[in-house]
C-alpha cells in the first residue's frame, strides 16, 4: 500500500478538527520541504504577458521617453 493511500485509509474516520490539524501540518511540511521559486523564476514566469499590451506596444527606449516625459 503506497503512502498516499495509507494515509487516506487512516484519515476516513478522524474527526474534523483533527483533519484541520493534520491539513495545516502538511501545509507546514509543504512549506518547509519543498523550495519557494527563486525571484528568478518567478520573473520568468512573467516574460511574455505585455506582448498585447497598448502600454507597452513601444520599443523600450520609446517606453522610457514617454515614462520619463510624463514626470516632467
Amino acid at each position: 500500500m503506497k503512502t498516499a493511500e495509507r494515509i487516506l485509509e487512516e484519515t476516513k474516520n478522524m474527526p474534523e478538527p483533527l483533519l484541520a490539524e493534520l491539513l495545516d501540518f502538511t501545509l507546514f511540511l509543504k512549506q518547509k520541504y519543498i523550495p519557494a521559486p527563486t525571484s528568478a523564476q518567478f520573473l520568468n514566469d512573467l516574460r511574455g504577458g505585455l506582448e498585447n499590451s497598448v502600454a507597452f506596444a513601444d520599443d523600450a527606449v520609446t517606453i522610457q521617453k514617454k515614462l520619463r516625459d510624463e514626470w516632467h
